[in-house]
């Protein structure tokens, strides 16, 4: 059964097939990294290559190895295997980090906010994270990079998550709680959107999207959208590779065409060919 979500024209038929990669710093309130939590590590890793067309490469780590996917130069996704101490009930999923200057006082007010801390601040490879509930009971990811570990940028691309959407039955209070926790501001999608929807902006560009769900009791859950330079080839691919189609396209004014999918391993994903004002 296809999912049920607000659908606007195809505004963007005429595709240019030739996108280049830019690159825009990574500031407090933005998101700067995407992993698939998968119990199969292995067959994630397979699907997104292919679907990509890029290549892994693995990183030992004491709690199981960490595969990063790269196209050329460009890293793009991180591949990790849950623990076995996972609750059956989570699937397979996307979880985006999105950067903070101060981890540890931004940690303490998603607590204070109504969010749930589900793991403390932990030290990593390149910095220090967190992973929140948020009060809709949508995860992400808090991250403060170690100074000199990386470059501070973030690179966009055919192959690389270019947005975020969050699908939740309460809308107001999830757009309430991101404005206070990361200084995000709302205002209206340019087609006024669904009933609550927002288009969330930091740094002065847009960084996210809230919209409700289709069904109240439905599980919130924030999508991330690989950008592709074709929808045809990219949702085709993805069907062949074992992936199943939960939409058809539909066309999101400052979007772009976009289909959701669930990969073989059960995440939830969306293909996205921008619009033109995204690939500038």
């Amino acid at each position: 059964m296809l999912l049920s979500l607000p659908k606007h024209e195809n505004l963007n038929p005429n595709y240019a097939h030739r996108m280049t990669w830019r690159s825009t710093p990574c500031l407090h309130g933005d998101f700067c990294w995407h992993e698939v939590n998968t119990r199969d590590a292995a067959g994630s890793t397979a699907f997104y290559s292919a679907l990509l067309n890029a290549t892994a490469s693995t990183i030992p780590m004491p709690h199981g190895d960490y595969n990063m996917l790269a196209i050329g130069s460009h890293t793009v996704l991180g591949i990790m295997h849950m623990s076995e101490t996972a609750p059956p009930d989570v699937q397979a999923h996307c979880l985006g980090y999105i950067a903070v200057d101060d981890i540890e006082q931004a940690t303490a007010s998603a607590a204070k906010l109504g969010g749930t801390v589900r793991v403390p601040v932990m030290q990593g490879s390149i910095g220090r994270w967190s992973l929140i509930a948020d009060p809709t009971g949508a995860a992400f990811a808090l991250f403060q990079a170690d100074p000199g570990k990386t470059d501070g940028m973030t690179d966009h691309g055919p192959g690389a998550i270019i947005w975020n959407h969050l699908v939740t039955p309460d809308p107001a209070r999830a757009v309430e709680f991101y404005c206070a926790l990361l200084g995000w501001e709302s205002e209206l999608p340019p087609d006024g959107g669904a009933d609550g929807a927002r288009r969330m902006n930091a740094n002065g560009r847009s960084v996210a999207g809230i919209m409700p769900a289709a069904h109240p009791d439905d599980r919130a859950a924030w999508l991330a959208f690989i950008e592709v330079e074709r929808m045809e080839d990219a949702a085709r691919t993805a069907i062949q590779l074992g992936a199943k189609a939960l939409t058809e396209v539909i066309g999101f004014p400052s979007i772009g065409s976009v289909m959701v999918l669930k990969d073989p391993q059960g995440a939830t994903i969306c293909v996205v060919e921008p619009v033109e004002s995204r690939k500038i």
